[in-house]
């Protein structure tokens, strides 16, 4: 009986690891997985912050920039929708109270909210796949627009991340219900609100995808479901949490009441009013142009993914492409265009493309080699294209991603000016400045010199008198009338603003091709020049 039993044992242990092998593989496979993710993540935070004070402030910046810097030394702020909304200018006021303020602390806020984005794709890894979900992090992290404008102090970079927040919670949602889902949906929304007035159009493309959904009736089942399965406490959680959060960010942590209608009305009225106005001056085919010669590896691999979802997901790659789509559309439309809008159309594609990634990985035979071929060269472009304009030109009106954009020189004159205060001892008087006012050339000065006595006055207006101050810079139109009155003074002129203005008419596939694969643009760039005068031994 002995030798009958003894092989028992030995069988026991080899069904038990049988079934512990594939608990086992799937547990190596996570942690390769999560160490992928925290490669990943720590390599974006490299490639955001080094070298983040280099690049000279654009004028939206040093506004940013300065209008926080006041909020953190007055503590007082009250919402301006020419400025958009107040969570940018609490964020970057908070990298100031932590870190001091800089050149350096200025942009950090809009990293951090750039770095989120890499986290935030994370949960949606049972939508996509886990490839596709881990490529669309890393296209975030390194892709030119992303990439670039996550160095930039605007608040189109909050927009877009927390847009990403409020897609994988509605989804997540959608998904597998949980109570608690609807409340973050609601804290996302209201701080979209309380960052841009363009939340008006995020609420309308996806709240017109998902009443289309109603036509649907597999659509229409799901939506419902997912509805019904918070319950009343769950959305009354949607609406504290959106109400709270609303209220005290609007009304500046409930010091301002009236900041909540301004939240409410005053701003959507204000940029209503500013679509006729036009502003940026490009025609509605701007933001498609910009995709096809710097995001167009995005759209090819977009559409790859598209397909492929639509077999598996076909309800969430419906809401990815009409999310593209009507977005593109009704930012082509808007009168307002800058390259930082583009973020907002490109969010979706960059989802597909991580799916489209994937879907070439996991083809089969001859078709598989090619798509690997046309995979790489894609994301090799990917990687020249931010090289470009992340490393390169980061300040060239040769790049679309970069709108009327401060000069080299004006951080040089900034430099300067800034070396010549800190050269002054103990005992002596501080650095004067006077800064013409005329022109919009206040900023970006206004961040630059904020530690300095400055002056800020219109030189150009015919009844100004010559200045006194230690330091001047004028424009062409003030330095024409005053230059004779400023003999005491060394001068030279410095490119102050640079620019594109494109001429689309004038677009052929063959200067389109030249730009796409050496950004030779096919009509001449521009520029404003300004003039620096020191006063002689100084």
């Amino acid at each position: 009986m002995t030798d009958i039993a003894a092989p028992a044992a030995p069988q026991r242990e080899e069904t038990t690891s049988a079934r512990r092998g594939p608990a086992a593989w799937f547990a190596r496979q996570q942690t390769s997985e999560l160490v992928a993710w925290g490669v990943l993540f720590a390599a974006a935070i490299v490639v955001h912050v080094i070298g983040l004070g280099n690049r000279p402030f654009h004028h939206d910046e040093s506004q940013d920039a300065y209008f926080s810097y006041l909020f953190r030394q007055t503590g007082d702020y009250q919402y301006n929708p020419l400025l958009h909304g107040p969570l940018r200018f609490y964020l970057t006021g908070l990298m100031y109270v932590l870190f001091g303020d800089s050149n350096f602390t200025a942009r950090l806020a809009p990293v951090l909210m750039a770095l989120s984005m890499v986290p935030m794709c994370w949960p949606l890894r049972r939508l996509m796949g886990r490839p596709a979900a881990f490529c669309a992090a890393a296209l975030f992290a390194f892709g030119p627009s992303y990439l670039y404008f996550g160095r930039f102090a605007r608040e189109d970079i909050y927009v877009a991340a927390i847009t990403l927040g409020l897609l994988v919670s509605i989804w997540c949602y959608i998904d597998r219900p949980r109570k608690y889902h609807p409340a973050i949906i609601g804290a996302f929304l209201a701080a979209s609100f309380a960052t841009k007035e363009t939340t008006f159009i995020t609420v309308f493309v996806m709240g017109s995808f998902f009443l289309f959904s109603f036509a649907i009736p597999a659509w229409r089942e799901e939506l419902i479901g997912a509805l019904k399965r918070a319950g009343w406490e769950g959305w009354g959680w949607f609406l504290a949490a959106f109400a709270g959060l609303f209220t005290i960010l609007f009304t500046t942590f409930l010091t301002h009441p009236g900041g909540l209608w301004d939240g409410i009305y005053t701003g959507l009225k204000y940029w209503i009013d500013q679509h006729g106005v036009a502003r940026g001056g490009e025609p509605w085919q701007f933001y498609s142009t910009v995709l096809i010669t710097i995001e167009w590896p995005a759209l090819i691999l977009g559409a790859i993914g598209a397909v492929s979802l639509w077999r598996r997901k076909p309800y969430f790659a419906a809401f990815l492409v009409w999310d593209f789509v009507l977005s593109l559309i009704v930012y082509s439309w808007a009168g307002e265009k800058f390259a930082w809008l583009v973020l907002h159309p490109l969010l979706p594609v960059i989802l597909l493309a991580g799916v489209g990634l994937q879907a070439i990985w996991f083809t089969r035979g001859t078709l598989r080699y090619v798509g690997l071929v046309g995979a790489a060269i894609a994301l090799f472009y990917v990687g020249l294209a931010s090289w470009w304009v992340n490393v390169d030109r980061g300040a060239d009106p040769r790049e679309m991603l970069v709108s009327t954009q401060s000069a080299p020189d004006v951080k040089k004159v900034a430099d300067q000016v800034q070396a010549l205060a800190d050269s002054r001892g103990p005992g002596k008087p501080p650095l004067t400045v006077t800064i013409d006012s005329s022109q919009g050339a206040t900023f970006p000065y206004a961040w630059y010199f904020r530690h300095l006595s400055v002056g800020y006055i219109d030189l150009a207006q015919q009844n100004a008198p010559p200045p006194t101050s230690d330091v001047v810079v004028m424009t062409d139109e003030a330095h024409a009338r005053l230059q004779n009155a400023l003999q005491a003074y060394d001068g030279r002129q410095f490119q102050f603003r640079i620019w594109w203005v494109r001429d689309y008419g004038a677009i052929r596939p063959g200067n389109l091709f030249s730009y796409i694969t050496q950004r030779k643009v096919w009509n001449p760039t521009g520029g404003m020049k300004e003039w620096l005068y020191v006063k002689k031994g100084l």
